[in-house]
């Protein structure tokens, strides 16, 4: 008989505390996500509610960036940013008080690729800047490239003039050639039927 009391009381007691144990059932950003929007604010919902004291570390390639405010309401975590997060790779620490007093961890790494640079701008407008100075560039090289061409084209018609001139001189050459060979063959006969 005790032993059947004590088989009903731990099957009614596991149940109740392993429900109170806390664990995570999702995130903004989901691990392994790739962000492309600029991220402000990051968010965990945990299974059950968890408890003050409960914290968020977030880290990358540029270091650690502080939280301005971690905020814990029932069921969820949510830590804010003051600035847009830089672009590349970054882990999510998160270390929570279960409502029981069990205390439990974890990470989620995630990429952001939303343009923003390690100093807060964002990446686009800088590329936006350059290929306008790019265009720019090339429109000067253009009207440079126009300017040249202008000069230049006095400079080909005169070729061609010369050229046209030559060849001109060449067929007149060639005409008056033919003409006097014509001639001389017109006088050779003359002289052969005379004698």
């Amino acid at each position: 008989m005790k032993k059947l009391f004590l088989a009903i009381v731990l099957a009614l007691t596991l149940p109740s505390a392993a429900m109170a144990h806390s664990h995570m059932e999702s995130s903004v950003p989901e691990d392994g996500a790739t962000v492309t929007e600029p991220l402000e604010e990051v968010s965990l919902t945990f299974s059950a509610g968890i408890e003050e004291g409960s914290t968020l570390t977030l880290t990358g390639a540029e270091g650690e960036i502080a939280f301005t405010d971690i905020i814990i309401e029932g069921t969820q975590l949510t830590g804010t940013l003051a600035e847009p997060l830089p672009d590349g790779e970054w882990t999510l620490l998160w270390n929570v008080i279960s409502e029981d007093g069990h205390p439990i961890d974890g990470e989620i790494t995630f990429e952001a690729a939303a343009g923003i640079s390690a100093d807060g701008a964002e990446e686009e407008d800088t590329v936006t800047e350059e290929n306008a100075a790019d265009e720019e560039e090339t429109g000067t090289d253009s009207a440079d490239n126009g300017e040249e061409m202008t000069e230049e084209t006095p400079a080909n018609q005169e070729n061609d003039s010369n050229q046209q001139e030559e060849g001109g001189n060449l067929l007149l050459t060639v005409v008056l050639l033919v003409i006097v060979i014509i001639l001389l063959g017109v006088i050779f006969r003359a002289i052969r039927r005379k004698k």
